[in-house]
C-alpha cells in the first residue's frame, strides 16, 4: 500500500487554515488536534499569504457541464487536504480592532480581501479578537461592526484570551467547537450541493456521475459519515463499469490504463471501509466481483503486462489491507449472510492473495518478454522515449491513471497527452529496469510467513517450490536448489510424482548451471525412474502443459524419461559429456581425474533407481559349508541398464565376490573402452547377465560359504556402470522389505524379489553360522569350599583331545551363581559389587613373581596359551580371594585356531576359530566367627556414671565404659562357623598407644600348631585391659587372630603340592575393637565369701565401698532375701563413706539348700550421682556341699589327687 499516496490510505480530515498571529498557531493547532473530530491546519502567517486557499468560483448547480478529458481529477483529495480549508479562523490582536482609525481602517480592508479569496467556494469564516485578558479595553461598537463587515454570525466572533491559563483553555475549547461545527456544515453543504447536481443531471457524461459520487463521497468520509461513503463508493464503482460496458470494444491502452486505475482507486476505499467496520467476508466477496469483472479487461496483446501488473497489484494490497484489519479487528455483531458463494477460510488468509499476487507477477513477466520482443524487432533505431525527458518538459498528469504531459506541445490537454505508441515505448522502457524474479519471491516470502502462522505445512512447500522457480529464471541457481532440495523431500514423502518431476528437472538444471558433476547425475537418475503421472498422459511430447508441474524441460513423458536416461548413463559409461553450463567453459564428463561413485541406503531417494534385496537359502550352517544365496535388482528407468561388473559384499570379507557380465552380450562401446578398477583380492566370476529391464526383477543366484562362526551378512552391492562410475546399494531382505511409494500402485510391476513364496515371506539378508565343534577339554579342579580371606587355588587344565593349538587364549572371569554357561565375558555383569554397593565380594588373583613384593598379584587376562599338538596338556593356576562369603561363578572362555596364520591356502580360504566354555561354581564360608566382651573383675564392681547414662533407652547411644586404672576382662571368643577344620594358631591384642592402655593376655596355646577347632566348636581367650587415662573413646587396640586349614590329604589329592601348600598357609584375620569410655570410678564394690559352704554351716561374707573421690559419698544399700540362706545384719541403710577410705558391710549366712545357690542380692545407690549397682548375679553365686567333702589319697591318678565324699 505504500505506492498509493497517503491521501488515498488515510481517512480524510477535516481542513481549517488560521490567517495572522502566527504566535499562537501551534498551540491552537494542538488543540484543534484533540477534538472529537480532530483538524488539520493550515497556517497563513499574514495576510499576503492568503491567495495560497484561492481558487475558481464553482459554477452553478444546474449549469451545463462538458464532456470530460478525464474521469477523476488527480490532486483533487491532495488539494481539499492540504489546500482547500473548510474554515478560514482570522486572529486579530485587539490592538487592530480597538485602535486608532488607521489600525481599524486596515482590519477592515484585510477583512473585504479575505471575502474575496473565499468568494463562491462556501468556506465558513471565523473572527477571533485575541487579548490579553477580560479585564482588557473592549469597543462594542468595533466588534459590532467587524461581525457586519465579515458577515458572520455573532456566534463566529469570539473574543480568545491568552494570558490567563484558564480563560486560554477556554477560549481553545471554543474556537475548536466553533470550527469543528462549521467544518462539518461545509463538508455537509458540499456533499448536498454534489447531490442536487446529480439529481439535476446537468451532464450526458457516466464519467461526471462516477466523480460526483466519488465526490459525495469523500465529503461524507471528512465528516466520519462511514456508511453515507460507502454508498457512492459503490454508486460510483457501479456507474464506472457501466463506462467500460459501452466502450469496451473501443478502449485503448491508456483509455484502459487510466479506466483501470480508477477502478482500482474506488474499490481500494470500498475494502478500507468494510474492513475497517469488520465485515471481511463482505470485502472478499467485493474483491471477487472486483477481479472477475476487470480481469478480462486484458486490452492489446502488446500491453497484456500492463493488465497483469495491475491484477498483481490488486492481489497484493488487498492482501495488506486484510492483513492489517486481522492484526486490529475486534469481536463485531453477526450479520446476515450476502447472496453469492460463501467466503471459505482460505479467502480470509493474506497469504492466499499474496500467493496469487506472485503467479500474477510471474504473468506479466512472461508477456513482458513476449512484448519486448516484438518492440524490439518492430521499433526504429532512432526512437526517443519523450516521456523520459527533462522534468521543465514532463508534466504531472491531470486525471488519475492518465500519463504524463509534454509540456512543450502546446497548453491543450489534448495535444500534450503522448501517443499509444509513446506511451508503449516509455511504459516498455520502464519495465525492463522492474526486476520481476525478485518482485515474485517478496511476494512469495510474505505469504510464506502468513501461513507460517496457521501451520499450512503443504501450502509453505509450495511456496517455495515457486520461490524457487523465480530464483531459477533470476539465474541465483544456489538459492534455487537450496529451495528445490527443501521441498523434494515432501513431494517423495506424499508420493506427488508431477510436482516432484518438475523439481527435479529444476535440481538438476542447476546442479548442470553450477557444474555439480554428482548432483546432476542424482537428480537425473531420480527424473528417468519416475513413473509418468495419470494428468499427462502416456506420451505428451506435443502437448501445450505449463505451470508448477512442468520442469524446464517440459512435461514428465515417456519420451523425456528416455531423453534424460540416454543423456545421464552415456555420461556414466563415458562415452558423451553435459554440454557446458555457460559460454567458455568446459563440459561436465566423467574421467579418472573426475570418477563418481554414488551411496544408495535404504532411506536414499536413488532406491528408485536401483535397488538390491538379498534371501539366504538357509537359516543356519555350520563353517565351511556351501549355502545358495538369491540376488534380486530392480530398476526403473525407461530403458535397459547394462552393468559391467556387480560386487557383493559381506561382513566377513572372504565371502565377498564380483559378477561380471558376459563380454559377448556387452556393446561394442563398452567392450573396446576402458575397464576401470575393481576391487582387489576378490574372487571374479564370470559370464552372468547383468542387464536389468526395466521394472523387472533380475534374480541370479550364487553359493557362498561361510567360513566364521556368528553372523554372515550382506553388506552391500557395487555395482559398475562404466569406468569411472560406480553406483553402492545398500541390501535388504525380502521380508522387511518395503515398497517404494512412488511405484507402489502403478500397474504391471512384478512385487516379489524372489519367486519362491518362503523366502519372500522369510528371507534374510542375514545367515546364522554355528559354533564348529572344538576338539579340546578345558577342565577346573578346586577343592571346595573356600573360606574368606584365603588365596583359594582354582588349577585350569587345557588338555587336547584332538585338534592342535595354535594361538590360544584363556580368558578367566567371574559371574554371578545365574549367569549361563554361554555368556561372554563382555556380555556378563561381574560380580564386583556387593547387594549394598560395597566392595568386590571376590577378586581373581595370580601368583607374584619371584621378584614382586606380593605374594599374589591381580589377574589381567586373557592368558595365553602355547601352542598344543594333540593330547598335550597344560595347566595353570588362578587363585580367588573372598572379603564376604558368598558364592560365585567362575567362568572361562578358550579360543584357538588349528593353524598359525588366518589366511592358509591360495584361496584364501581362512582357518576357523574355536572356542570352548566352562564354569566351576564355588561356594565361600566364613571360617572364623568372633565376638568379644568386656567385664568387670569377679566379684569387683564399680560405678560408672557415664556408663549408666549411655544405657538409658532414650540416649540413642550404646558406650562400653571401663574404670580407670582398674583392670577389666576382655573376653574374646572364637567360633568356626565353616564346614571344615581349622587351626587357630594366636589370639593377640595389639595395643594402639601403649601409654594410655595396658593389655595383658591370660594363658598361652598349649600345641605350636594352635588349637584345633572343628565345625561349631568355640574357643575363648581372655585378656586384661587396664585403661591408664580417662578418655570419652578410648582407642584399645586391633585382636589379630592367625589361623589355617587342617591339613587333609582327601581334601588336596586333585591339586599339585605347590598349590596346595596355599590352602593351610597361615591368615590373619585384623578386628579391631570399639572405642571405650574410660573415666574415675567414684566406689568401688568389692565382695568377699568363701568358694563353697556346707550345708548348714554359719559363714560370713563381707562387701567392702571404697571411696575413691576426695568427697563425702554417701550410699544407701538394700538386701533382698534368698530361700536358700537365712542371714543376719541390716537389710538397708544409709552410710557416709569418708574420702579415700572405705566401708565394709559383714553378714553371716546359714545355708538351708544343697547344690549352686544364689546369695541375697545387694543394690547400692549413691546420692550424688542418682544412680544405683548391684553386683553381677554370676558373681553372688555360691555351692552349697550337703556334708564336708574329703581327699581320698588310694584314688589318685598320675600323682593327681582326688575328691572322696563323706558317706
Amino acid at each position: 500500500m505504500d505506492q498509493y499516496p497517503e491521501e488515498l490510505r488515510t481517512p480524510p480530515m477535516p481542513l481549517v487554515a488560521l490567517v495572522g498571529m502566527p504566535e499562537l498557531h501551534s498551540a491552537i493547532s494542538m488543540s484543534l488536534h484533540t477534538e472529537q473530530l480532530p483538524l488539520n491546519t493550515l497556517a497563513i502567517p499574514d495576510i499576503a499569504k492568503i491567495s495560497i486557499i484561492g481558487g475558481k468560483e464553482r459554477k452553478a448547480v444546474d449549469a451545463r457541464m462538458p464532456p470530460p478529458v478525464g474521469i477523476l481529477k488527480a490532486d483533487w483529495l491532495a488539494k481539499h487536504r492540504t489546500r482547500s480549508p473548510a474554515v478560514l479562523a482570522v486572529l486579530l490582536s485587539c490592538d487592530q480592532v480597538y485602535g486608532d482609525p488607521a489600525q481599524w481602517l486596515q482590519v477592515c480592508s484585510n477583512i473585504d480581501i479575505i471575502k474575496g479569496v473565499i468568494r463562491g467556494r462556501n468556506i465558513k469564516l471565523v473572527v477571533a479578537v485575541v487579548q490579553p485578558s477580560l479585564n482588557g479595553e473592549m469597543n462594542e461598537d468595533r466588534l459590532t461592526a467587524l461581525r457586519k463587515r465579515a458577515e458572520i454570525d455573532p456566534k463566529n466572533c469570539l473574543i480568545f484570551i491568552t494570558h490567563d491559563p484558564g480563560e486560554l483553555k477556554r477560549s481553545l475549547l471554543r474556537l475548536g467547537s466553533i470550527m469543528g461545527e462549521l467544518a462539518s456544515m461545509y463538508y455537509r453543504d458540499e456533499g448536498r450541493r454534489v447531490k442536487l447536481r446529480i439529481e439535476k443531471k446537468t451532464y450526458s457524461s457516466i464519467e461526471l456521475s462516477v466523480r460526483y459520487n466519488f465526490k459525495v463521497a469523500v465529503y461524507a468520509e471528512f465528516r466520519r459519515d462511514w456508511v453515507t461513503a460507502l454508498k457512492f463508493y459503490e454508486t460510483s464503482y457501479s456507474l464506472l463499469q457501466e463506462v467500460i460496458t459501452a466502450h469496451m470494444e473501443l478502449q485503448p491502452v491508456q483509455r484502459i490504463v487510466e479506466l483501470k486505475a480508477v477502478a482500482e482507486q474506488l474499490h481500494f476505499k470500498i475494502s478500507t471501509l468494510l474492513l475497517h467496520s469488520g465485515k471481511e467476508s463482505e470485502a472478499v466477496k467485493w474483491f471477487r466481483q472486483h477481479i472477475a469483472w476487470y480481469k478480462r479487461l486484458v486490452g492489446p496483446l502488446e500491453g497484456a503486462f500492463l493488465h497483469w501488473a495491475w491484477v498483481c497489484k490488486q492481489f497484493q494490497v488487498f492482501a495488506e489491507l486484510l492483513d492489517n484489519s486481522l492484526a486490529t479487528a475486534s469481536p463485531v455483531a453477526a450479520t446476515p449472510p450476502s447472496p453469492g458463494p460463501p467466503v471459505t477460510e482460505r479467502e480470509l488468509q493474506p497469504g492466499y492473495y499474496l500467493q496469487l499476487a506472485a503467479s500474477y507477477m510471474v504473468l506479466r513477466r512472461r508477456c513482458f518478454e513476449s512484448a519486448l520482443a516484438t518492440f524490439e524487432a518492430f521499433e526504429d533505431e532512432g526512437a526517443v522515449d519523450v516521456l523520459a525527458g527533462p522534468r521543465d518538459e514532463i508534466g504531472p498528469p491531470l486525471y488519475v491513471g492518465q500519463a504524463s504531459r509534454l509540456l512543450k506541445r502546446d497548453i491543450t490537454v489534448d495535444v500534450q497527452s503522448p501517443t499509444a505508441t509513446e506511451f508503449m515505448r516509455h511504459m516498455i522502457y520502464v519495465e525492463k529496469s522492474f526486476t520481476h524474479s525478485h518482485a515474485a519471491i517478496d511476494l512469495l516470502t510474505r505469504a510464506h510467513e502468513q501461513f507460517k502462522k496457521v501451520q499450512a505445512v503443504r501450502m509453505i512447500y509450495q511456496l517455495g517450490s515457486e520461490m524457487g522457480r523465480e530464483y531459477y529464471n533470476a539465474r541465483e541457481y544456489e538459492k534455487a536448489k537450496r529451495l528445490f532440495d527443501s521441498v523434494a523431500g515432501m513431494y517423495r514423502k506424499e508420493a506427488w510424482v508431477s510436482i516432484l518431476g518438475a523439481t527435479l528437472g529444476y535440481l538438476r538444471e542447476c546442479a548442470r548451471q553450477l557444474g555439480q558433476l554428482q548432483e546432476y547425475v542424482e537428480y537425473a537418475l531420480e527424473l528417468a525412474s519416475l513413473p509418468i503421472p495419470s494428468t499427462f498422459g502416456p506420451d505428451v511430447q506435443h502437448a501445450v502443459v505449463s505451470g508448477p508441474e512442468v520442469g524446464p524441460a517440459g512435461p514428465l513423458g515417456q519420451s523425456q524419461r528416455e531423453h534424460v536416461h540416454k543423456e545421464v548413463i552415456d555420461l556414466l559409461q563415458g562415452t558423451a559429456s553435459v554440454l557446458p553450463a555457460r559460454e567458455g567453459e568446459i563440459g561436465m564428463s566423467v574421467t579418472v581425474e573426475q570418477p563418481i561413485g554414488l551411496e544408495i541406503d535404504l532411506v536414499s531417494p536413488l532406491r528408485i533407481f536401483l535397488s538390491a534385496y538379498v534371501a539366504f537359502h538357509d537359516q543356519v550352517v555350520k563353517p565351511g559349508v556351501k549355502t545358495s544365496l538369491t540376488l534380486s535388482l530392480l530398476t526403473h528407468l525407461p530403458l535397459n541398464l547394462i552393468l559391467l561388473e556387480l560386487e557383493v559384499h559381506f561382513s566377513q570379507p572372504e565371502c565377498s565376490f564380483i559378477l561380471r557380465h558376459g563380454t559377448d552380450a556387452l556393446p561394442d562401446l563398452l567392450r573396446s573402452g576402458e575397464k576401470g578398477a575393481s576391487s582387489e583380492g576378490l574372487p571374479v566370476k564370470l559370464d552372468y547377465d547383468l542387464e536389468l529391464e526395466p521394472s523387472k526383477w533380475k534374480r541370479i543366484t550364487v553359493d557362498v560359504i561361510p567360513n566364521h562362526s556368528g553372523k554372515l551378512e550382506c553388506l552391500a552391492v557395487v555395482a559398475r556402470v562404466g569406468p569411472y562410475a560406480t553406483l553402492r546399494c545398500q541390501v535388504e531382505g525380502p521380508a522387511t522389505r518395503d515398497g517404494i511409494p512412488l511405484w507402489i500402485y502403478e500397474p504391471g510391476l512384478d512385487t516379489s524379489p524372489v519367486k519362491d513364496s518362503n523366502l519372500a515371506y522369510f528371507g534374510q539378508k542375514i545367515l546364522q553360522v554355528e559354533e564348529a565343534e572344538p576338539l579340546v577339554e578345558v577342565e577346573m579342579v578346586a577343592s571346595c569350599p573356600a573360606v574368606v580371606g584365603e588365596a583359594f587355588p582354582v588349577l585350569l587344565v587345557v588338555t587336547s583331545k584332538g585338534h592342535p593349538v595354535r594361538g590360544g587364549e584363556l580368558d578367566v572371569y567371574l559371574g554371578s551363581p545365574n549367569t549361563p554357561p554361554a555368556a561372554t565375558p563382555r556380555s556378563t555383569s561381574p560380580l564386583s559389587s556387593s547387594p549394598s554397593g560395597g566392595a568386590a565380594s571376590a577378586e581373581l588373583l595370580r601368583a607374584g613373581a619371584e621378584d614382586d613384593e606380593e605374594a599374589y598379584v591381580k589377574f589381567i587376562g586373557p592368558l595365553q596359551v602355547p601352542s598344543l599338538e594333540p593330547d598335550d596338556v597344560w595347566e595353570t593356576t588362578v587363585y580367588l580371594r573372598w572379603c564376604e562369603p558368598k558364592a560365585v561363578n567362575l567362568m572361562v572362555l578358550f579360543g584357538y585356531q588349528t593353524k598359525e596364520n588366518l589366511i592358509t591356502d591360495a584361496a584364501g580360504s581362512p582357518s576357523p576359530r574355536f572356542r570352548v566354555q566352562n564354569s566351576l561354581f564355588v561356594h565361600c564360608e566364613e571360617a572364623l566367627d568372633v565376638s568379644y566382651q568386656y567385664v568387670a573383675p569377679f566379684r569387683r564392681d564399680a560405678l560408672l556414671p557415664g556408663g549408666l547414662v549411655s544405657d538409658q533407652p532414650l540416649s540413642g547411644t550404646s558406650v562400653i565404659a571401663l574404670p580407670l586404672d582398674e583392670a577389666s576382662i576382655l573376653v574374646v571368643t572364637v567360633k568356626n562357623s565353616s564346614s571344615l577344620s581349622v587351626y587357630l594358631q594366636s589370639i593377640n591384642v595389639v595395643e594402639k598407644e601403649v601409654e594410655a592402655c595396658s593389655v595383658r593376655k591370660s594363658g598361652t596355646c598349649r600345641d605350636s600348631r594352635g588349637v584345633l577347632l572343628s565345625p561349631e566348636e568355640v574357643f575363648t581367650q581372655l585378656f586384661y585391659v587396664r585403661p591408664l587415662i580417662a578418655s570419652s573413646a578410648l582407642e584399645v587396640g586391633t585382636i589379630e587372630i592367625a589361623w589355617h586349614r587342617e591339613h587333609s590329604s582327601h581334601l588336596t589329592s586333585n591339586i599339585p603340592a605347590d598349590n596346595s601348600q596355599s590352602l593351610v598357609n597361615p591368615f590373619s584375620r585384623l578386628i579391631s575393637l570399639a572405642p571405650v569410655l574410660v573415666e574415675l570410678p567414684p566406689l568401688v564394690v568389692t565382695f568377699e565369701c568363701p568358694p563353697h559352704a556346707l550345708l548348714g554351716v554359719p559363714f560370713m561374707c563381707s562387701m567392702s565401698i571404697q571411696n575413691i573421690t576426695t568427697n563425702l559419698q554417701e550410699v544407701s544399700f538394700s538386701v533382698f532375701d534368698t530361700q536358700s540362706f537365712i542371714f543376719a545384719g541390716a537389710h538397708s541403710d544409709t552410710l557416709s563413706i569418708l574420702p579415700k577410705s572405705t566401708h565394709a558391710l559383714s553378714y553371716k549366712l546359714v545355708p538351708i539348700a544343697a547344690g549352686m545357690q544364689q546369695l541375697p542380692q545387694v543394690r547400692f545407690t549413691s546420692t550424688r550421682y542418682n544412680a544405683g549397682f548391684q553386683p553381677s548375679s554370676l558373681s553372688t553365686q555360691l555351692f552349697v556341699y550337703p556334708a564336708a567333702p574329703s581327699v581320698d589319697p588310694q584314688k589318685t591318678e598320675s600323682g593327681k589327687p582326688g575328691i572322696a565324699v563323706a558317706s
